[in-house]
């Protein structure tokens, strides 16, 4: 019976998982949704599918049936080789999850790419995810049963990887590619036109509509990541715009501060759990509430830094090349939760309408 319960949730939660991601990416066709919009929901359908995965087989303790069942133990260590299997099962739900909207999906993006195509890189993308949270979920387990340090070392340790190989794990969960001689000397021109100093470039497969670019790796050996789409489709000003935003980014460091934030958070939150001086549930709610306040904090820092940096490219190339950009590509950037409370962004409104505000009034003063 275990294979069944294991394979039956397997299954049952994929089927589930693509029904509803085909009617919620249908209803969202019909109402004419952004692109961003669309993209958000289907990116919530297969995480909850995923979850509801791993809730299930762990509610049944079908992994640890399945370890019975071949006559393995179920006890640690052989316990994480059914972690195992359920990771590769949630990253088997989420893609199956998400090809259900595919076909939705390419009407709506106007994208030109095969449903097999499709499947492999999404499912590559989930089995990367799945693999982080199961090394994640195992390094700690060895952290408490070993070292007993309540699981901070294992925090920090993956954060300061997550910093310095972060340009890798780009690579390494999306299929990217060395640009060619010509597109690499527009790209040296365009940096230095947008003041972006980098130390390599590697070009993301855009599927003909996404136009997201980013900087990743340590301060000194950046790593420019942007969509190929992004190129074919917009002039050199528009993406010369585009990386003068990242380049101040880069100079305030935006992205290290929310690590950090993030990092203090997770270490107030394990301290609580782990180092409990007035009892457990006023050393949690005291700990918890640092770990708020920070993240309130950081948020705030972040969202200043980024307008900040939008002001530091309008000086260098303008500020309505720098508006005009970001509302070109507003609906292609994968911009999550910005402009939400819980957001390190503001939203991409609220700062275009800084930069056009500001122009407008210096022209006005002029």
């Amino acid at each position: 019976m275990a294979p069944a319960t294991f394979a039956g949730a397997l299954v049952g939660v994929s089927l589930l998982g693509a029904g509803w991601s085909r009617l919620s990416a249908a209803f969202h066709e019909r109402r004419g949704s952004s692109v961003q919009r669309f993209r958000k929901r289907v990116r919530s359908n297969w995480l909850y599918a995923a979850l509801l995965f791993v809730g299930v087989v762990w509610w049944t303790d079908a992994d640890r049936a399945l370890l019975a069942a071949v006559g393995l133990p179920v006890d640690w260590p052989w316990a994480v080789l059914g972690w195992a299997l359920v990771a590769v099962g949630a990253a088997v739900v989420a893609t199956v999850s998400y090809m259900g909207a595919f076909p939705v999906a390419r009407r709506v993006r106007d994208a030109d790419m095969g449903a097999g195509a499709a499947a492999a890189k999404m499912f590559r993308y989930q089995l990367f995810i799945a693999a982080f949270v199961f090394c994640v979920v195992a390094v700690l387990q060895v952290e408490f049963r070993v070292l007993g340090t309540g699981g901070l070392l294992t925090l920090l340790a993956f954060v300061a990887a997550a910093y310095v190989f972060s340009a890798q794990l780009v690579g390494v969960s999306q299929t990217t590619a060395a640009p060619d001689d010509a597109t690499r000397e527009r790209l040296d021109r365009l940096c230095d036109r947008g003041g972006l100093s980098v130390a390599r470039v590697r070009l993301l497969d855009g599927g003909g509509h996404r136009s997201d670019h980013l900087t990743r790796g340590p301060v000194g050996r950046k790593t420019l990541f942007l969509t190929d789409s992004l190129l074919d489709r917009y002039d050199d000003e528009t993406v010369s715009a585009l990386l003068a935003v990242d380049a101040g980014r880069v100079a305030r460091y935006v992205y290290e501060l929310r690590l950090f934030t993030v990092t203090a958070v997770g270490a107030f939150v394990f301290w609580g759990v782990a180092w409990s001086p007035f009892g457990f549930a006023l050393s949690f709610l005291a700990f918890a509430g640092i770990g708020v306040i920070l993240l309130v904090t950081g948020e705030y820092a972040s969202k200043r830094l980024i307008y900040r940096a939008d002001e530091a490219a309008a000086e260098r190339v303008g500020r309505a090349a720098v508006a005009d950009a970001l509302d070109a590509t507003a609906d292609e950037v994968d911009t999550g939760r910005a402009g939400s409370f819980l957001s390190f962004e503001p939203s991409l409104a609220s700062r275009i309408g800084r930069l056009r505000d500001a122009g407008g009034a210096g022209e006005t003063e002029a």
